[in-house]
């Protein structure tokens, strides 16, 4: 499921289609939204669930897509002429994709995981019933 918006995203980074080479403003929000459902499926694959609303969390879950997403058009944009950025006269250097960044994946560290008994081990002792008890 997608979370956040693309009129969000949007919102966040003032990006227009000519910004990453689309002509209009449909084909724009079709990429945002693959972008978004991605997003929502890594959110949902990080954290083992689906049920934020049920719990609560769909608001936050929506601010951090929306972030992400923003992170990523950035990224984008940064990176659309040359993956090169110079500092000063001198210095040079490469962008690295770091999106979403530490700042959004601690903010969906805070939603608890779901863990399910199939990634669980348990171990112990099991008691035997006197009758069956072997008496060593």
């Amino acid at each position: 499921m997608p979370y956040g918006s693309v009129a969000n995203v949007r919102t966040i980074t003032s990006i227009r289609p000519s910004d990453v080479g689309f002509d209009t403003d449909d084909e724009l929000n079709a990429w945002l939204e693959l972008k978004r459902t991605e997003i929502g499926a890594s959110i949902e694959r990080d954290r083992n669930r689906t049920d934020f609303d049920a719990e609560g969390w769909l608001e936050i879950i929506d601010g951090i897509s929306d972030r992400w997403g923003a992170a990523f058009v950035r990224f984008v944009m940064a990176n659309r002429d040359s993956p090169i950025v110079r500092v000063d006269e001198f210095n040079v250097e490469m962008l690295e994709e770091n999106v979403p960044g530490e700042a959004i994946w601690t903010d969906l560290r805070r939603i608890p995981r779901f863990i399910s008994k199939r990634f669980v081990f348990e171990s112990g002792v099991v008691k035997a019933h006197p009758d069956d008890a072997t008496g060593f």
